[in-house]
């Protein structure tokens, strides 16, 4: 399986041609199965994190928005998710040269970050995969666990953010649906008693001037952020 061409200049400018948010999953689900197949084992890889036991589902749109500058503007992302299965020995290198391998005769610069052995004599590689269009790949492999990182082309289309935006919905939505109980009142709300609390509100630890709590990120440090800015997720790579 081969990994999708490059694309247009490099690096693309806001002006030119931007791929959809539906051109962006399924160029990210080509490479996750591009690299998938490079390791010569396509079964029992699972959806990030592993422990959940989710299968690798590219139709399950389980993914994140990164932001990313490829296409110079800070409004830009990429599609993002990680794969995982368990190691395929205790020694992590021959994976990550299977990968080096494959990644660079697709034209990815491959740069090993870690390369380590612990006392314990676990081992760790971790593998950065980069190409010019802003596509990138990340190997984390282990004693323990063998994880694939995999980042589409950046793009500034504004279908990203109706997906955004239609994504929190269908949760709003989800959570309007759930039927919840109804906790008896105590003996000091119905007294009137001081200090009385709502056993509504204590119940659910729901604070009413807040109630979106659950759907905030951490402020941009841009001041007028965009929807898809707001709603950006992190998978906890640092490159």
């Amino acid at each position: 399986m081969s990994v999708p061409a490059l694309s247009g200049p490099v690096p693309q400018s806001p002006g030119t041609p931007q791929k959809t948010i539906t051109q962006l999953l399924t160029q990210w689900a080509d490479l996750t199965n591009a690299a998938i197949a490079a390791t010569g084992d396509t079964e029992n890889w699972y959806r990030s994190p592993i422990i959940k036991k989710k299968p690798w589902d590219p139709a399950a749109d389980d993914v994140h928005l990164s932001s990313c500058g490829t296409v110079g503007s800070k409004r830009a992302h990429q599609v993002q998710a990680s794969v995982q299965h368990d190691p395929f020995q205790h020694d992590p290198h021959p994976i990550a040269d299977k990968l080096t391998a494959f990644w660079e005769s697709e034209g990815f610069t491959v740069t090993r970050t870690v390369d380590w052995t612990e006392p314990t004599s676990d081992q760790s590689v971790v593998l950065r995969a980069v190409r010019p269009d802003g596509v990138y790949y990340g190997l984390s492999a282990s004693s323990d666990l063998v994880d694939i990182s995999v980042s589409s082309e950046c793009s500034v289309h504004p279908s990203i953010d109706d997906w955004v935006e239609e994504g929190l919905q269908k949760r709003f939505d989800e959570l309007d649906a759930t039927p919840t109980s109804t906790p008896t009142a105590s003996a000091s709300v119905v007294d009137g008693g001081a200090g009385a609390v709502s056993p509504a509100v204590s119940a659910a630890g729901f604070d009413p001037a807040d109630p979106f709590r659950e759907f905030r990120e951490d402020a941009s440090t841009d001041p007028s952020p965009t929807r898809a800015e707001a709603s950006a997720d992190d998978d906890g790579w640092v490159w």
